[in-house]
């Protein structure tokens, strides 16, 4: 209701995000970004190096420790995350 009416007043809403680094295995690519996209993530780059994907991008503060703990089950215990408070971005939930 709140966020309605701050809609209608014109008034944004914004999130606090955080941008990411992530290298994951090829076969742990697709399941770790439709994951990513699910929670909100923006991907901004994803590139392939040597055994491993690195995908960079944006994604909600909110949304960090569900990912965190998700990815050992998404990339068989061989992925690697990092991020950090990047700013905030107008919240679109």
């Amino acid at each position: 209701m709140l966020r309605r009416a701050l809609r209608q007043a014109g008034t944004l809403v914004y999130e606090p995000c955080h941008r990411f680094e992530l290298e994951v295995p090829p076969e742990s690519l697709s399941a770790a970004t439709v994951r990513l996209a699910a929670l909100g993530a923006m991907v901004a780059d994803a590139v392939r190096r040597e055994a491993v994907w690195l995908v960079i991008g944006d994604i909600p503060a909110v949304a960090v420790r569900e990912f965190e703990l998700a990815l050992p089950g998404l990339s068989h215990g061989e992925g690697v995350w990092w991020s950090r408070p990047f700013g905030d971005r107008p919240a679109r939930r």
